[in-house]
């Protein structure tokens, strides 16, 4: 475990009648990079996953620091925010279901964004090398993670492109 791991917050058991490996596994189905997998392979994802909870105003990363964790949003609200040199811009806003911090499931690079929780939040979270061993055995995974990724990189580059064209015009 790295250092940055080291001190996060451990949720408190998951409670009721379900265990914490079912519960981990419903909120992997409702995700789109893992909703497709057979369910043993989900299973598997499920068992290495834990969860994490964050106090509202809490940075899950900062911009610039690499660590291995994805996460998915369980509960709770959260903002991925870009840090340019004389301002932060708010290129999106992260819910339940959510999954961010793929990338840092595929590589070790430096975090594109920080992310800070607007509430409290709790987050399915995997790390690099649980990940990565289990894509090993399916690597159709990588390419459904990389889409979200994509995807959701596309969409923070275009608001971070319309805030700088603001800047650029008006500045």
């Amino acid at each position: 475990m790295n250092s940055r791991t080291d001190h996060l917050n451990e949720c408190s058991p998951v409670g009721g009648n379900r265990c914490e490996l079912e519960e981990n596994l419903a909120v992997l189905r409702g995700v789109e990079a893992f909703s497709s997998l057979p369910i043993q392979r989900l299973k598997l994802y499920a068992y290495v996953s834990r969860r994490l909870c964050y106090r509202a105003g809490e940075f899950l990363f900062h911009q610039g620091a690499s660590d291995d964790l994805g996460y998915i949003v369980i509960k709770g609200k959260l903002q991925i925010v870009r840090e340019l040199r004389d301002r932060s811009v708010l290129l999106h806003e992260l819910k339940e279901g959510d999954f961010f911090g793929g990338l840092a499931l595929l590589s070790n690079v430096p975090r594109l964004f920080s992310v800070k929780a607007l509430t409290d939040v709790e987050c399915l979270v995997m790390n690099r090398e649980g990940f990565q061993k289990l894509l090993l055995q399916s690597p159709e995974t990588a390419v459904k993670v990389l889409d979200v990724v994509i995807k959701r990189i596309v969409v923070m580059e275009e608001k971070l492109l319309q805030a700088q064209t603001c800047e650029c015009v008006f500045g």
